[in-house]
């Protein structure tokens, strides 16, 4: 071989040689990312930067403010008389079944609203607690205590004494798509793992403006965000979150026939919220709303009788000294629209009193004999003046004969009789689980038809057994003295 062809090839191979070193000196260096000090060899930044979605920012973002809370809660539980489905349903008008006392630990969710360390969650929660325990997700532990809670809209108000705390940003319901990509957050079935940061799912918002009854407890819910993100027990109270990171909704109910997630979960919209939390942390209640209209659907033989359409809901009657009365508004008006909202039948009159608030202005478009007519009045609160005359206390229970107003107010089917009130916290009454609205139809032996039964009854009776009518449910107390 030629020298000229032996140094060719060393030329080349020199070449060759500093290609490659130009080449490892230029190529795009890997990052090194550390998690809980475990070393993880990353994609590269284009990856990295797809990993890192809205869902997963919000989840950063509202994860420190979700909450943990444990309870011990004094529950009232059932001792049917009979095993059998069959039986119980054909004997329970003659054998009511029994309810006891029970102290049992119970676990949900709450969402930290301020620094000072206010906590909104469902009232389902916290019903009947004998201790609140609130764990924040750095595991720092407080005692709650309850500012308000309301049975109506399911919400509770809790507070915890610590300062500088990591809260959520409250968005707006009114503005969400159905389709939109939400993220639910909670502790289903506790501390899963021992390990108290939030659990995180992913759905859809499914449907706005549901209504729906629970299947597990007498309440009805009205004007729901219903969503396919898992909510599972223990998730109530927490948040449902749009991928900005604003919360938009507190996980509320599911509908389930095995008791977990069946991609059919119900989230309160979080202006209902909003307006239940500005109310309870200024008056630390929930104040009754009067407005004062009493209505009923337009059925084909009204409109055919009254010569009107069949859009809108009937004025059935109107309370004397009322802000609807003080405003004009009169028996047989056809109410079309309140604030913008149309109403065409009374499901849509009541999903909108549903969240309403003494002091909320309501601009009421109706029709009377054809002409088209607004009236606009602020909702004042419902006071029970001169009730004590008219009222009985037996156990911390406030009963009343019912008249037209309060059968009005309870939607009673009863013209006569005596009706829970009010059940004074604590009270016999109160843990035994005895509500406003219930119907007292015995005590003991003895039927009640007024509350001077009542009252000698509870005097005389040993056998203090009280049975009562729900919403057409008999129930029967047993308090055991």
């Amino acid at each position: 071989m030629k020298l000229r062809d032996l140094i060719l090839i060393f030329c080349g191979i020199a070449l060759g040689l500093a290609a490659l070193q130009l080449y490892i000196w230029l190529r795009p260096k890997p990052q090194i990312y550390y998690f809980d000090n475990a070393r993880l060899v990353s994609l590269n930044d284009e990856v990295s930067k797809q990993r890192t979605n809205a869902i997963v920012v919000a989840a950063q973002r509202i994860s420190p403010s979700v909450a943990s809370i444990t309870v011990v809660q004094t529950k009232v539980v059932s001792a049917a008389p009979f095993f059998s489905p069959f039986a119980d349903d054909f004997f329970r008008d003659f054998f009511p079944e029994r309810y006891y006392r029970q102290q049992i630990r119970s676990l949900g969710t709450g969402l930290v609203i301020s620094p000072d360390g206010y906590i909104v969650t469902n009232e389902h929660v916290v019903s009947n607690a004998a201790l609140i325990n609130i764990t924040l997700p750095d595991s720092r532990q407080f005692e709650g205590r309850v500012v308000a809670a309301d049975v109506t809209h399911d919400l509770a108000l809790l507070k915890i004494d610590v300062n500088d705390l990591p809260y959520a940003q409250l968005g707006d319901s009114e503005n969400l798509m159905i389709g939109e990509w939400v993220v639910a957050f909670g502790n289903p079935f506790g501390f899963l793992l021992e390990d108290t940061r939030p659990t995180v799912t992913v759905g859809v918002v499914s449907a706005l403006n549901r209504s729906i009854k629970s299947t597990r407890e007498d309440r009805i819910y009205k004007n729901m965000i219903q969503t396919d993100a898992a909510i599972n027990p223990g998730n109530s109270g927490g948040p449902l979150v749009n991928i900005l990171g604003e919360v938009v909704g507190l996980n509320t109910a599911i509908f389930t026939s095995g008791g977990g997630s069946e991609g059919i979960g119900f989230a309160r919209p979080i202006n209902d919220v909003k307006k239940f939390i500005n109310e309870t942390r200024e008056h630390g209640r929930v104040r009754i709303p009067w407005i004062g209209i009493w209505m009923k659907e337009i059925s084909p033989d009204i409109a055919e009788s009254m010569n009107i359409q069949q859009h809108g809901v009937l004025v059935s009657g109107v309370d004397d000294k009322s802000g609807a009365q003080r405003a004009g508004i009169k028996e047989d008006d056809r109410i079309i629209s309140v604030n913008n909202r149309i109403i065409d039948r009374m499901a849509d009159w009541n999903r909108f009193v549903s969240n309403v608030y003494v002091g909320d202005r309501l601009d009421i478009t109706l029709v009377r004999d054809d002409d088209t007519l607004q009236f606009d009045f602020v909702v004042e609160e419902f006071k029970q003046a001169d009730l004590s005359k008219t009222r009985v206390v037996v156990y911390g229970i406030h009963i009343q004969d019912i008249t037209e107003r309060l059968a009005r107010q309870y939607n009673l089917v009863y013209k006569e009789g005596v009706v829970v009130t009010e059940v004074e916290p604590n009270s016999v009454g109160d843990k035994l689980g005895i509500d406003p609205g219930d119907v007292i139809l015995m005590v003991g032996n003895m039927r009640i038809h007024d509350k001077t039964d009542f009252q000698q009854a509870s005097r005389y009776q040993r056998d203090m057994s009280i049975i009562i009518d729900r919403n057409g449910r008999i129930i029967q107390f047993y308090l055991g003295v």
